[in-house]
């Protein structure tokens, strides 16, 4: 097994990261928060990654062990955005209070708020929570790579 304990950079931020001759590691968003995993890149390379405490992996890392450089890809997940457009304050403040009363991490972007979900038949039931504002935004569901948005951590009501 190939042990990594640092992370070079990203190839996303840092243009100057050849990952052309990289093995690929693909792993969740869920893993992604761990300081500590395992995988296999797509060449069937035992992986252990440990670093640092307080430290974790973001889609593009470039990690190194050996010879070998590894590109950290964060698997695709089922999404549901929702585009509010120019609709007033008041629709984006209820869409983000609904939102957030589900404990559902976000991201933003222009104005469309997106949130991961877990089952298709969740496009469903936001629908029915939206129903009241349905004719000033629009909901869709996709799979992408989802990274919330910087402070919109998830928490609880400890």
């Amino acid at each position: 097994m190939l042990i990594v304990t640092s992370i070079l950079g990203n190839a996303f931020e840092d243009e100057s990261f050849d990952t052309g001759g990289c093995e690929r590691l693909e792993i969740s968003r869920h893993e992604m928060g761990r300081s500590r995993l395992r995988g296999k890149t797509n060449m069937g390379t035992d992986v252990g990654i440990s670093l640092k405490e307080g430290h974790c992996l973001h889609h593009g890392d470039v990690l190194a062990g050996g010879d070998k450089c590894i590109l950290v890809e964060q698997l695709p997940e089922r999404v549901i955005s929702v585009a509010f457009g120019n609709t007033p304050a008041e629709i984006a403040v209820l869409i983000g209070h609904r939102v957030g009363n589900m404990h559902r991490p976000v991201a933003v972007s222009g104005s469309t708020m997106s949130f991961p979900i877990q089952a298709d038949s969740e496009l469903e039931t936001f629908q029915k929570v939206f129903a009241d504002m349905a004719d000033q935004i629009t909901i869709s569901q996709d799979e992408v790579v989802f990274t919330p948005h910087a402070g919109a951590d998830v928490h609880g009501h400890g």
